[in-house]
């Protein structure tokens, strides 16, 4: 080389900038199957089987504890990138300093991100998926999910800020009633006066505000069934 490379830790730096964003994008996955593994939600599961214990003082437990130590191996590997960044700071033109944190940070790192990769790959290969939880979600609010979609529907009837003003009180007294939404929508004269039952069922269905994400989904596994 026509310049000493002793300082030039670029490379070094980047490499463990790309590990670091990966671990950010597998950490992201992880903790969404983490999240919707809460017993309240339960609408996946990471891999179960008998035998496999929970707690040792609760029988019944079926905690996440294999993405549990996935999110953890992923923070330690981002952690390490801002170490091998400062890594670029040196003395002049041949600085120990700056590379001998590297010696250890830069293979942990990729033991690190071996390891959580093989777990996450485990994860998903044997994901529990519960279809009739997230049925079951959908509904849990008494069809205060769908507001969104009876304010739109009311919206070119009325005008837009009408329409959320009406759909907001509608939803306020539902929530703190505790009742369904379509009860107070029921109750509520501009509402019926703009339409039936039958279309405010309609509007209420989760099953019929689903937009864009069936071509969404259905593109993104036509692509990787083609790969």
């Amino acid at each position: 080389m026509k310049i000493a490379w002793h300082v030039a830790r670029d490379n070094q730096a980047e490499f463990c900038t790309v590990l670091a964003l990966c671990a950010g994008t597998l950490g992201r996955i992880n903790h969404e199957i983490f999240s919707l593994q809460h017993t309240e939600i339960l609408e996946l599961e990471e891999p179960f089987f008998m035998g496999k214990i929970g707690s040792s003082t609760m029988p019944h437990k079926r905690n996440p504890a294999v993405l549990e130590n996935n999110l953890a191996l992923l923070r330690n590997v981002r952690s390490i990138a801002p170490a091998i960044l400062e890594s670029m700071i040196s003395e002049n033109e041949r600085d120990w300093g700056c590379f001998l944190s590297e010696w250890e940070a830069i293979p942990r790192a990729c033991h690190l991100m071996g390891a959580a990769l093989s777990k996450t790959k485990y994860i998903l290969k044997n994901l529990i998926v519960y279809p009739k939880h997230m049925e079951r979600n959908l509904f849990i609010q008494k069809g205060l999910m769908m507001s969104e979609c009876v304010m739109m529907h009311l919206a070119p009837r009325l005008g837009r800020m009408t329409a959320h003003e009406i759909v907001y009180k509608s939803c306020m007294e539902a929530y703190e009633k505790e009742l369904p939404l379509k009860e107070v929508l029921m109750k509520t004269p501009v509402v019926t006066e703009a339409f039936t039952e039958k279309e405010i069922d309609h509007m209420l269905d989760p099953h019929h505000y689903v937009g864009l994400a069936p071509a969404f989904v259905d593109r993104v596994m036509k692509k990787y069934a083609a790969e």
